[in-house]
């Protein structure tokens, strides 16, 4: 009989709602509780759709020592959602064709026939259209940046945003870091917003420092036990930090699943 595998204790999950690290992929809301288990399996539910998944336990791994902002559950692998259940991600490895001297040996070259040489106007009317066609790719690759990315400048995507900020004083904050620690290492934001309503299960709020060029999120049960969550450069949006987990791991994937704001 199989011995069974190292299995994470989940004891402590039930009743309790917890977010996947990494996130899996194919599903925006990373909120989940546990319904069920076995010494193969668990079944959980997703806090916002409602629907229920078994995963294998081989693909769990630790808990975060502290459910501020949120209790995380790692996981040994990435994984999908796709035909209606979660499956190990795979990354598509396109294999790159073996060239004419890799398949078999040249025969001997035979001599080349005479080369024709361009006129002026030939040479003119080739480089004329090189440009052309090289000017009709460009456009094509950023129309299609433009559609994948939803970006309101096309451009954006070819060249890396500059995320220069005045001062670094966020690091070194930590997921156990109150509101008021963070306004004390910091000072008072410029301005203030709750991302979350008052009803929501998760509370975010949004401290910006605009003329720093950046923000910080907090993240907690209750408006009264916000925690910091994270930094990013306020004209992108793009991470700058994320909290470290005593466990390991850290909260940028709760960072890039934020709703909007």
């Amino acid at each position: 009989m199989p011995s069974k595998p190292d299995q994470p204790p989940l004891d402590e999950l039930r009743g309790r709602r917890f977010s996947f690290y990494p996130a899996i992929r194919g599903i925006e809301h990373n909120e989940w509780t546990l319904v069920d288990s076995t010494w193969s399996e668990v079944q959980v539910r997703n806090g916002d759709s409602g629907h229920e998944f078994w995963i294998p336990r081989s693909h769990l791994g630790g808990l975060s020592s502290t459910d501020s902002p949120v209790v995380i559950l790692g996981l040994h692998r990435e994984l999908e959602f796709k035909a209606g259940g979660i499956f190990p991600y795979r990354s598509v490895v396109r294999e790159i064709p073996s060239t004419p001297a890799s398949r078999s040996p040249q025969p001997a070259t035979l001599p080349s026939p005479p080369q024709r040489l361009l006129s002026g106007s030939d040479a003119k009317t080739l480089k004329f259209l090189g440009m052309a066609v090289g000017g009709a790719l460009l456009v094509s690759v950023v129309g299609f940046v433009a559609i994948v990315g939803g970006l309101h400048n096309p451009f954006e995507a070819l060249f890396k945003a500059d995320t220069t900020t005045s001062d670094q004083r966020y690091l070194g904050l930590g997921s156990t870091d109150s509101y008021f620690e963070v306004v004390g290492r910091l000072g008072q934001p410029e301005t203030e917003e709750w991302i979350s309503g008052e009803e929501d299960e998760l509370q975010i709020q949004a401290l910006y420092y605009p003329s720093r060029n950046y923000l910080v999120v907090m993240m907690g049960g209750t408006r009264a036990e916000m925690r910091y969550l994270g930094t990013m450069h306020e004209p992108s949006r793009q991470i700058l930090d994320s909290a470290q987990l005593a466990r390991g791991g850290d909260t940028s994937s709760m960072m890039r699943n934020l709703p909007k704001f």
